[in-house]
């Protein structure tokens, strides 16, 4: 049976559409997943001495569409420190697992004075490999990147779950 060139565009934009999400879901749960592994880890690492070496607030923009004036700006928490396992120096610049970022300067300050250059602080490392290290111990905004995963992976497979079944109810 022949389909209409309309009909057979639209059954590709679906299959695309649905694979797309279904990908990107895929993406975003397997970073979702990996940061909540390494953050919920992070609970049972050991403590040791660490000092600030450097602390500031960085920011990007990104421009919403091409040629556009308008652009968002996020705000991170760049922050190196120092510490010492075994009598062997590491440096970090991995604050949490997750790493949040901040839409406003204010807020992504609020957290950098936390840690000022110069600051003694407690630095989390892990036992096996102590060149990985966090100074704040947790899964942070992990749970984000699952969320948006999974829903990307629903949306997906249910575009390509519909498409499959359009096709189905064509061809009897």
């Amino acid at each position: 049976m022949n389909q209409p060139i309309a009909e057979k565009q639209q059954s590709v934009v679906g299959w695309i559409f649905g694979g797309m999400f279904t990908l990107i879901g895929l993406l975003f749960l397997v970073i979702g997943g990996f940061q909540l592994r390494q953050g919920l880890k992070t609970n049972d690492w050991p403590a040791t001495a660490g000092r600030i070496i450097e602390s500031k607030v960085s920011d990007s923009s990104e421009r919403r569409e091409p040629g556009s004036r308008f652009s968002s700006k996020k705000y991170t928490v760049r922050v190196l420190y120092s510490y010492h396992v075994n009598d062997q120096k590491f440096e970090g610049d991995r604050l949490r697992y997750g790493n949040k970022s901040y839409k406003s300067w204010a807020s992504a300050k609020d957290e950098q004075l936390l840690f000022p250059a110069g600051k003694e602080v407690q630095v989390y490392y892990d036992p096996m490999s102590p060149h990985q290290s966090v100074l704040i111990k947790g899964i942070g905004l992990s749970w984000l990147a699952l969320a948006l995963g999974l829903m990307g992976l629903v949306i997906g497979l249910s575009a390509m779950f519909h498409m499959a079944r359009a096709k189905t109810a064509q061809i009897r």
